[in-house]
C-alpha cells in the first residue's frame, strides 16, 4: 500500500476576546492554515490525517496518533506531497 502525505489548506475559526474594531476588520476573519500529515481517509464530511504513524517490525502500519479531522466545508485544497531528490 502506497503511503500518502498530504498538505491540507483550510480556513479555521478564529476568536478574539476584545471588542470588534471596525478599523481592522481583517482581525476578525477566519485564519488560513496548512496541516501536513499522513492521509488516513476522506469521508463525506471531512479529511482525516495523522501527524504520527507507527509501524510493526515488518513495516506494516500499526497505529496513528495526533489525528486531525478537518471538515470539508473548511478545506480550500488538498495537495499530495511528493519526495524530492537531494541535488
Amino acid at each position: 500500500m502506497k503511503e500518502r502525505i498530504v498538505c491540507v489548506e483550510w480556513d479555521d475559526a478564529s476568536s478574539n476576546s476584545g471588542y470588534y474594531d471596525r478599523k481592522s476588520p481583517e482581525r476578525f476573519e477566519p485564519v488560513r492554515c496548512h496541516t501536513v500529515g499522513h492521509f488516513i481517509k476522506r469521508t463525506k464530511k471531512a479529511v482525516i490525517v495523522s501527524q504520527e504513524r507507527f509501524y510493526d517490525d515488518k513495516g506494516k502500519i500499526e497505529d496513528d496518533r495526533r489525528i486531525v479531522t478537518i471538515p470539508k466545508k473548511m478545506i480550500i485544497k488538498v495537495i499530495e506531497m511528493r519526495a524530492r531528490e537531494n541535488t
